[in-house]
């Protein structure tokens, strides 16, 4: 190339190429390359450099291009003559342009030999390289050795841009069923496994087919074959074998799921089969025998019996050892490798009469057709308790010769007789098949198991496995060499059954050779790809050591199951095709067809229908509902709209004209856009406009006569308006509104004078607010309107559920009803005459009058500061009570009460002076109540209930600041509701005061409720803490029951029953406070539970004591305070009556349970109580003898196991315990006894046990099993989720027969 040709070529633009091969005989050691071309390169001249490169005939191949632009895929093979740049090559830096070579249709792929570099890359640039940034060499590479496979199963970048056509249907996976899609997809493998199920026939009925396993095993067959899908489900398949969709989601061995399947399916077979008098042959090409021997050294008398297998399970280890075996040839020779019976394991010969020496094993005696190695690479590791895997590497041939594993040349014959009756006992001195041709032959000598020092350097695609063929070339060559000698079992490897993970779980996939193409193929669930020999040899396993733990090796992805087909000319064959069908799998095929095609037109139909949801608000009963209703894309929206009118049943109601469907969202009650104009249009077309703001629901919206709708447009905004009355300071809403982004101010100022009934002139847009300032020209930050809006960024909406106030359940409870002392409080606006038919909620006046009024004894309100212009210290101007505002009567009234009816409300002349008792709560004309706290002084003749200290408290935390209260009561599903705005500021006590009116009982008699996520309720009980923590619109609930105090505790008495089955019965709740006396206490609780139990205990006769969970513990003497002794939130304690007066004295005596075990009738008598002084084991065993009469040198004692009281099965009391413990004291070990209401148990040691013979002690320990499953059956335990069983249930019922379950 000339100087000048060299300067244009570096003027102008490179490309970067990378080009990967996918040819059939592709090279994997160059699949990729990465050349560097200029933009003045021709296809032509790219064809021959990629040829060169990869030593291939330029027009042997076809070169493919993703084009970046487009991903369209160029076929360069076409436009030869041409630029690449003009065919889409990208010239900008950084960008990669992929290049595919591919076989070119029609045109075998023709190897060339490279010549030296010359000019032609100086042209294409000297940066061409097999691999990325690599030197490029021009030495040729070894020509590569002929793969058993054709293509990589490697997912590369191309595999994204071209899925390999296969030609195989892969299964989907339901859950975790990857071990039976492997299983199944190497079944389908099977020429005469898949040739044998197409010839059976099915002839049952409809309803019979769902529950036949051959059937549905056979159309799945049929489905993998003639599908046009890339994947087909096992739902049905399942479905027969009697599984639910649980079943999915559980884990199992693939080696399980073989056996328990081939055994159904041969029970299922040989029924059908024997009621239609046909021969099943599926089932039988896997099965073999083996004979289970023993031989008697001595005289070689040999006893056997012969067993049938379908797998053959190989040891991955020898037991013991950490050596695996190196190949499955080794593995079986130690399979049949005789045990020896010597010493004391040795065998007794019947001939020889005497026990001699022997061998017992196993022997092959008939191989089957297709066989199955079940390498067993779970086992248990003994150090750490734990089950692990083996990954060993484990070599297994390509052939595999197994004529020398049989015993005779008269059972390699493929119809081997069974073994009878006369040949059960042989004294054969030729036969000895323990030591035979399996462990001579030289075609079976065993490989080196000794683990080599491993390569360091691993290629980057091996995954750490181990990739060095070791010894199966060999054993591959010596079962070549075997197959042209004589002897029938030979045996060609066709499917692997891989494992990926470790013993507590992983995934199952396979690779299976195509018998017809010889290809190898990886069925990995609905994935089919083409692999390599390399991908084989990566399932051996081994690989680079861990370093830790017993799996060893850093791979977990290895063989486990190996599937070999017999090499037999005249039965090996190929799968049917779909013209050699039997006519019944005709028929089945085209019945399928015919399935699939109505559900195609059935999905056409359904994928061209929407579901919309329609909401409807009935215009008389104002109530909200909701239909859901299917129609295709192409129904006009006048036509949806006429259905929806239809179905809602409208046609007495209201006029089709009166009504329309509009974009609406539920959430919000708010309407998003109007579709004026656009009747006509389809629906579908509609709701594709409706994308953006992913709400598609609909509301059918009406109007009056005299109304017309409103025009709603996309990408408006729900706006929530608070209306704010300057006067009163009230703030009325939210009022949901919606606003649009191009409305101006005037324009929404229209929209919510409209909406709220107000004028529009008067509106200043803070809030919201209908009256302004005194003063226009004050600045807004210093206005009163500022203030209130500042003030009411605090409040939130609370839903109180009230609780009922019945006569008799105020009478229960002991509850006292609210009185309140009007004369205190003020005048009343609300007279008797007025409020006939207030609800009184169980408020009662002091002087008694039948008034209901809503008020507080203690609190004085004071409305505002002092400093709030023009309005005094009480916040009000005298038109205070006055209906100023705009919202009309029936804006006001209570939801769900009549017009007519009106609640208690405590009101003031609005001329009080400053910080006088009687000040305005609220207008009498409302419904609610609005108050703000602000604490300057402490009422006189206030009846207070707190401690002083949480008295002070809550007064501190509550001056200085207003709070705003306001209540509404309501109705919801027939509960009395309270909706309260409250600032959040306010604190727990100052709340419960304001609700005393609506609540009907003092304060100190309820208690508020919140909701755990959980749904579990949970006491409000710091009174002293502020409502920040309190959702907006969160609903509690107001219960019943005095509140606690400062120092107080809420918790549970339990009566202490010692001798009872249930030794722990609740008797009631109760409050302790910090200070009473024990004594105080019992007496209070004893009164309690005759008056409303009827249980009668002498106090003189009755202990409290501590409780924890089932134990009963430190006994609380009647002197001692609840000062001293420690008291927690929900506490418990026991109430144990006693047959004396109380015997302790003093909180350091020791108080224990004991209780004689008698050995001799297996009995245990009932609890005693022994007190101690002190801690020695001497007092407690002169104690108990006094009380028992056993002499001191005989006693023997032990301590209860577990908690109270210690109950365990009377056949393990004499054995299981430590009855001579090496202690002096109760305190140190074993006993360990710190505290009261430990249990002793204490037996004779003169009295012997009572022998029981097998029938009388598995009578006892069943009577004992059900006695402690019953009282344990109160016992909430964790059970972590056991393993289940694969079954198959042959009914398809797993819960009726499970006597005949396959498992």
């Amino acid at each position: 190339m000339c100087l000048q040709g060299m300067v244009c070529v570096l003027e102008e633009g490179n490309a970067l190429c990378i080009v990967r091969d996918q040819t059939t005989g592709r090279n994997e050691s160059t699949n990729k390359i990465n050349i560097i071309v200029p933009a003045s390169t021709t296809v032509q001249e790219l064809l021959q450099e990629v040829g060169r490169k990869y030593q291939y005939d330029s027009d042997s191949f076809e070169l493919l291009l993703q084009r970046s632009s487009d991903s369209n895929m160029i076929v360069l093979n076409e436009h030869r003559e041409k630029n690449i740049e003009a065919i889409g090559v990208n010239f900008e830096s950084g960008t990669r342009n992929m290049f595919i070579i591919t076989d070119l249709p029609g045109t075998t792929l023709r190897k060339v030999t490279t010549t030296d570099a010359g000019e032609d890359d100086m042209l294409l640039g000297a940066s061409a390289s097999p691999t990325a940034g690599g030197d490029y060499t021009h030495s040729s590479p070894a020509p590569p050795p002929p793969p058993i496979m054709s293509t990589s199963t490697e997912y590369t970048y191309t595999s994204a841009i071209i899925k390999p056509d296969t030609g195989y249907v892969g299964l989907v996976n339901q859950a975790m069923t990857c071990y039976l899609n492997s299983l199944l997809q190497a079944l389908y493998m099977t020429p005469e496994f898949r040739n044998a199920l197409y010839k059976w026939e099915f002839d049952g009925t409809e309803q019979e087919e769902a529950k036949s396993i051959p059937y549905q095993l056979q159309k799945l067959f049929l489905l993998l074959q003639t599908s046009a899908k890339s994947a087909v489900e096992t739902t049905e398949l399942t479905r027969s074998f009697g599984w639910h969709s649980n079943e999915a989601w559980q884990q199992h061995d693939i080696q399980e799921l073989c056996r328990v399947m081939f055994d159904a399916l041969e029970q299922k077979v040989t029924l059908e089969c024997r009621q239609a008098k046909k021969n099943p042959s599926a089932t039988k090409m896997k099965l073999s025998k083996m004979i289970d021997y023993v031989k008697c050294l001595d005289c070689s008398t040999e006893k056997s019996r012969e067993d049938t297998f379908l797998d053959i399970p190989l040891p991955v280890r020898p037991f013991g050892s950490t050596v695996a075996y190196g190949s499955v040839e080794e593995a079986l020779r130690a399979f049949v490798q005789p045990e020896t019976l010597d010493g004391n394991n040795q065998y007794f010969c019947e001939k020889c009469n005497k026990k001699c020496d022997a061998h017992k094993g196993l022997k092959f005696s008939k191989f089957p057709y297709l066989l199955t190695l079940h390498l067993k690479r779970f086992d248990f590791d003994y150090q750490t308790l734990h089950r692990i895997k083996l990954n060993d590497k484990v070599v297994f041939p390509d052939l595999l010769n197994l004529n020398s594993f049989i015993l005779t040349a008269a059972s390699s014959k493929e119809d081997s007789e069974p073994v009878t009756e006369d040949m059960i006992v042989k004294n054969d001195d030729s036969s000895t098949t323990d030591s035979g041709s399996a462990l001579d032959d030289e075609s079976c000598q065993g490989t080196d198991t000794t683990i080599l020092t491993q390569d360091i350097d691993y290629q980057e695609d091996d995954e750490g496995i181990d990739m060095s063929n070791g010894p199966n070339h060999h054993e591959n060559e010596k079962n070549r060499r075997h197959t042209l000698q004589r002897g029938p079992y030979m045996y060609e490897l066709f499917s692997i059954m891989i494992h990926s993970g470790s013993a507590s779980g992983g995934h199952y996939y396979a690779y299976i050779k195509d018998f017809k193409s010889k290809e190898w193929f990886c069925f990995n669930d609905q994935t089919v790809s083409r692999i390599t020999k390399d991908d084989i040899q990566k399932t051996y396993g081994g690989g680079p050591l861990k370093g830790y733990y017993s799996g060893a090796y850093s791979s977990s992805t290895n063989a486990y199951m190996l599937m070999y087909r017999q090499i037999d000319k005249t039965r090996n064959c190929d799968a049917l095709s779909a013209e050699e069908f039997p006519p019944h799998i005709k028929n089945l095929l085209l019945k399928i067809q015919q399935k699939e095609e109505s559900d195609r037109l059935l999905l056409e139909k359904e994928m061209d229908m929407c579901k919309l949801k329609v909401y409807f608000r009935h215009p008389t009963t104002n109530t909200v509902t909701y239909i859901k209703l299917p129609c295709e894309n192409q129904t006009i929206l006048r036509e949806v709209t006429f259905i929806a009118y239809k179905i809602l049943k409208l046609e007495d109601v209201i006029p089709l004209d009166r009504c329309r469907l509009v974009n609406y969202d539920h959430l919000q009650d708010t309407i998003e856009c109007s579709f004026e104009g656009r009747e006509e249009d389809p629906i579908g077309d509609i709701l594709y406009i409706l994308r953006s703001n992913f709400k598609y629901d609909l509301l059918l919206e009406t109007r009056r006569e005299d109304q017309n709708f409103e025009v709603y447009r996309i990408g408006g905004v729900a706006i929530k308006v608070f209306v704010v009355n300057v006067e009163t300071e009230e703030v009325d809403g939210p009022t949901i509104v919606r606003g649009n982004l191009s409305q101006t101010v005037k324009e929404f100022k229209g929209t919510l004078a409209k909406v709220l009934n107000l004028n529009a002139d008067t509106l200043k847009i803070i809030f919201v607010a209908n009256s302004c300032d005194e003063d226009p020209e004050k600045p807004y930050v210093i206005s009163k309107l500022h203030k209130i809006i500042d003030r009411f960024e605090h409040i939130i909406t609370l839903h109180l559920v009230l609780p009922d106030l019945d006569k008799e359940t105020l009478d229960k409870l002991v509850i006292p009803p609210l009185v309140v002392d009007v004369n205190h409080n003020g005048s009343s606006d609300c007279s008797p005459k007025s409020c006939e038919n207030c609800d009184t909620l169980g408020v009662e006046e002091s002087d008694g009058s039948a008034a209901g009024t809503t008020a507080r004894d203690n609190s004085p309100q004071l409305l505002g500061d002092a400093e709030d212009e023009g309005m005094g210290a009480t916040g009000h101007s005298d038109q205070s009570a006055s209906e100023d505002s705009s919202l009309t009567d029936s804006d006001r009234t209570i939801v769900g009460d009549a017009p007519d009816e009106c609640l208690a409300q405590l009101s003031s002349p609005s001329d009080s002076p400053p910080g006088s008792d009687q000040q305005n709560v609220s207008s009498p004309e409302e419904g609610n109540t609005n108050t703000y706290h602000s604490f300057a002084k402490e009422p006189s003749g206030a009846t207070e209930n707190w401690d002083d200290e949480e008295a002070d408290t809550y007064n501190t935390a509550s001056r200085a600041s207003n709070y705003y209260f306001r209540a509404t009561p309501y109705k919801e599903d027939s509960h009395k509701m309270l909706k309260v705005l409250v600032d959040k500021r306010m604190i727990l006590g100052t709340l419960k005061k304001d609700l005393e009116t609506y609540v009907g009982v003092p304060l100190e008699y309820f208690k508020i409720y919140r909701l755990y996520s959980n749904q579990q309720e949970y006491e409000c009980a710091r009174l002293t803490e502020t409502l920040s923590t309190f959702r907006d619109d969160e609903k509690l609930t107001v219960r019943l029951g005095r509140a606690l105090r400062k120092g107080e505790h809420r918790g549970k008495v339990y009566q202490l029953l010692l001798n009872a089955k249930e030794p722990s019965k609740f008797l009631c709740d109760w409050i302790l406070g910090k200070g009473m006396l024990v004594g105080d206490a019992k007496r209070e609780i004893l009164e309690e539970l005759k008056r409303k139990y009827s249980i009668n205990i002498s106090y003189d006769r009755c202990r409290l004591r501590k409780k924890s969970w089932k134990n009963p513990g430190k006994v609380y003497l009647d002197t001692q305070k609840f000062e001293d002794i420690s008291l927690f939130a929900n506490w418990e304690m026991f109430l144990q009556e006693l047959p004396g007066p109380e015997p302790a004295t003093s909180s350091i005596q020791l108080l224990l349970f004991v209780r004689q075990w008698c050995p001799s009738t297996l009995e245990l008598k009932p609890f005693d109580e022994v007190l101690l002084d002190g801690t020695t084991i001497s007092e407690l065993k002169e104690k108990i003898s006094a009380l028992s009469g056993i002499p001191v040198e005989n006693l023997e004692l032990a301590k209860g196991q577990s908690s109270f009281p210690c109950d365990m099965s009377v056949l393990g009391i004499h054995t299981e315990l430590d009855w001579a413990p090496q202690t002096v004291t109760v305190d140190s070990w074993p006993f360990n006894i710190y505290e009261d209401g430990h249990v002793i148990l204490y037996r004779d040691s003169r009295e012997e046990v009572k022998q029981l013979t097998s029938e009388e002690r598995k009578e006892i320990a069943n009577k004992e099993g059900c006695r402690m499953g019953k009282l344990s059956s109160t016992v909430s335990t964790y059970s972590p989720r056991k393993e289940r069983a694969l079954k198959i249930y042959l009914d398809s019922s797993p819960k009726k027969h499970d006597d005949i379950d396959v498992d």
